[in-house]
């Protein structure tokens, strides 16, 4: 299960996704090829074969990241595919892009204490739905 930061430079001092006013239009990052080369600063063998979707990969995080098809870049979604462990690198090219990354679970801005959401526990029915049958294990 991946978790999903938004991040984007916020009105002054807002601390939560609700607090920001509607039709709040975020200040341009710069162009998709602004973007990549600061993120190539933090990781410099990013995946960018797809301008619109980033990828990157190493021993220390696996995180993905959506900067839009504009020409000009006003907001990035993170997918962090393995929870916390992504969240200095997060945390630095956020800093760099001068953005507020957003735990868009709780709505709260992320910090390097956030945990990725848990999900709820299963209901009867859904247990029910997923328990394998007797006869699909075969026979000897």
């Amino acid at each position: 299960m991946s978790w999903a930061v938004y991040a984007m430079r916020g009105p002054g001092g807002v601390r939560r996704l609700d607090d920001i006013p509607d039709g709040y239009e975020p200040p341009s990052l710069g162009t998709s090829t602004d973007v990549v080369a600061k993120v190539r600063e933090v990781v410099p063998d990013v995946d960018a074969s797809k301008p619109s979707w980033l990828a990157l990969r190493s021993d220390e995080f696996d995180v993905e990241m959506t900067i839009g098809k504009g020409v000009d870049v006003r907001d990035i979604t993170f997918y962090l595919n393995d929870g916390p462990r992504s969240i200095p690198i997060v945390m630095e090219i956020s800093r760099l892009l001068g953005v507020t990354p957003y735990d868009t679970e709780s709505g709260n801005f992320l910090t390097e204490e956030s945990r990725p959401p848990v999900p709820p526990p299963l209901t009867d029915d859904e247990i029910k739905a997923n328990k394998p049958k007797w006869w699909k294990f075969g026979r000897k």
